[in-house]
Formats: structure tokens, sequence, C-alpha cells
């Protein structure tokens, strides 16, 4: 390798850590295999949801900014055409008789959001926490449950393109939330009511 190229390298780093660095999360996800749960389901996503944003600057690395919202969307939307009997995005949070028709309304929220660089973690790893809350509501508005849901992922870093490695780290801590979501909701809506719990064979006498 040649001093000059050596060098440009060098020169290259600083500039590198002061770019801004913006990325729109992709909406793709695949759908789970599994036997939809008996339930007719109403999906409300707020406006703070559905438009969620991370900003952050780091020290001496750059300008983050993360649009989140649409794939929180996609994400829920595609695991629900799967999960339940039906699914149903609605405007607004439906009471009374236009709620009749639904076994229970949910309503996810972005808790937290967290990532953690090469420069701050002495890695080559990007990594990606999200930490979403589903609520979920009877027919008639109580509030049955507030599930918390904590996803991770990384992604080895690129050198000159910081973006996509945190792209790909945030899709796969999407893609660890749908898992989770697909894989114990059942239980979840167990124990809070949404659905009855499962028979077990009576002891042989």
């Amino acid at each position: 390798m040649s001093r000059h190229f050596i060098r440009s390298v060098t020169l290259l780093l600083p500039l590198l850590a002061g770019c801004d660095q913006a990325l729109i999360v992709p909406t793709t996800f695949p759908e789970p295999v599994v036997e939809p749960l008996p339930l007719d389901i109403a999906l409300h996503f707020t406006e703070e949801f559905a438009n969620y944003r991370y900003r952050e600057n780091v020290p001496g690395d750059a300008k983050w900014d993360i649009e989140l919202g649409k794939a929180n969307v996609a994400l829920f939307e595609s695991v629900s055409r799967r999960l339940f009997r039906s699914a149903t995005r609605v405007d607004s949070r439906p009471s009374g008789a236009a709620a009749a028709g639904y076994s229970a309304i949910i309503e996810p929220t972005v808790a937290a959001f967290e990532f953690s660089l090469p420069s701050q973690s002495a890695t080559d790893q990007y990594s990606v926490w999200i930490r979403y809350t589903v609520k979920v509501f009877r027919p008639d508005g109580t509030e049955l449950t507030a599930w918390n849901i904590s996803a991770y992922g990384e992604s080895d870093s690129t050198l000159l393109r910081p973006a996509r490695s945190m792209e790909q780290a945030t899709i796969l801590a999407l893609r660890d939330a749908a898992a989770m979501l697909t894989v114990n909701f059942a239980n979840e809506a167990r124990a809070r009511g949404v659905m009855p719990m499962e028979k077990t064979d009576a002891p042989a006498p």
C-alpha cells in the first residue's frame, strides 16, 4: 500500500466523522408463517408513532437523523396480517358501536430508541435497541395491558457508508421485535383475558 493512499485514508476519517448521517428505514418486512389467532383486531397508530424520528448529535462523530415512523407502521401491519384472523387499521381508537366488531384494539408506541457506534463501543459494530410498548384495549376502552417488547440488532461497520450500517442494524432490531410479537402475543393475550386460556387435558384417573 502506498504512503499516498494511507495518508489519504487518514485524512478522510475525520471528514467522515463530521458528516451528517440521515436515513429512512426501509418498510419491507417478511410476513411470519403462523396460524392466525382467532381475533379481529383494530390497529391504531398515533401520529407520533407513525412519524417517529430520532435525532442525536454524537460529539466527535456525526449528527444522526433516523426516520423510523413508516417502518414502525409497516412492521406492525405485516405481522398483524398473519398473526390475527383480521386486522384493520383505524384512524382513531374506536369506541362504542364502532368498536363492537373488534376483539381488541392495539396501539403501539416507541418507548425508547438507542444506538451505539463503533467509536463509542470500541468495536466494529453498529448496535440498535428499540423498546416498543404495545397497549391492548378491550372494545369498551378498558386497557388490558401495556406490553413492553425490547429488540436488538447489530451490523458490521462500513467505512465509507456508516448510514448503511446503521440502517441494517435498525432493520435487524425491527425483525427481532416482529419475532417476539409473533411468538409471544398469544401468551400475553391469554394472560390478560384477550383470549381464553388453553384447555389442558384432564389427568388420567
